[in-house]
Formats: structure tokens, sequence, C-alpha cells
């Protein structure tokens, strides 16, 4: 078989490694991994299936941050340590923040506090997560 052919297969694979996990999150934790976003993209020596999403409750309760927090650490922990064969998993919170946000925020009023203060509240109240499935060529 090709290495083409052998990644073709690995992707599709990837789809299903893809479904299960979001069902392990599910079943385990009781909440939802929703995606808007999915699509592959080449690291080295392999490939990324990324999906840009979030949690939620299965019931759709609400959450405050503290709680999303901890649910997210919970969450991230299980699926670090998931052992697919061929695929490493890992799920992260989306790290968007710069110097141009936090200066208008301080222009504003709506943030007292320096820079890594900035970045440690931006992180806490980050939502959206990424779910990284990777694979070696």
């Amino acid at each position: 078989m090709s290495i083409i052919n052998l990644n073709l297969e690995k992707g599709k694979r990837s789809l299903v490694v893809r479904n299960e996990v979001i069902e392990m999150i599910r079943k385990e934790f009781d909440m939802n991994f929703g995606y808007s976003f999915n699509d592959l993209y080449k690291v080295k020596d392999g490939v990324v299936r990324r999906l840009k999403g979030g949690m939620s409750r299965v019931d759709f309760g609400g959450m405050n941050s503290e709680e999303y927090n901890n649910k997210f650490n919970e969450v991230k922990e299980f699926v670090d340590n998931l052992d697919i064969e061929g695929f490493d998993i890992k799920l992260n919170k989306l790290v968007d923040y710069g110097w141009y946000e936090y200066y208008l925020m301080k222009e504003r009023g709506d943030f007292e506090g320096n820079f890594e203060d900035y970045k440690k509240w931006s992180i806490f109240n980050e939502g959206t997560l990424i779910l990284k499935i990777k694979w070696d060529v």
C-alpha cells in the first residue's frame, strides 16, 4: 500500500476516532463537545485533525467560569491520557490574546492589572476549545 493510501486510511480513521472521543466525553462527563470547524493540516512527521468548538452540559444547564474551568480540566486530563493506537489526542483552550486587546480593555476601564494578569484572565475565561487528533505519516 502506498504512503498516500495509508495517509487516506488514517484520515478516515481519524474521523472515527473523533466521533469516539466526542462520545466518550458525553458518556464520562455528561458534556457535549460541539464543533464548528474541522480541518486537517500537516505538522512535522504527521497530520493533525483539528476541531474548534466548545463544551456544554448535555442538559444545556448553565455553568459559571469556575465550574466550566474545573470541568475543562477534568475533560482535558481524560482526553490527554487516552491511549488510542496510532493517534495522539490533545484538548486545549484557544489562546488568543494580545497587547491590542489588553490596551483597549485598559482604556475603556474594563480591566485593571498588568498584561500578565490579563493573559491569566483571558485563558480562564476562554470558552473556545481545540481538540487535536494527530497521527504519524
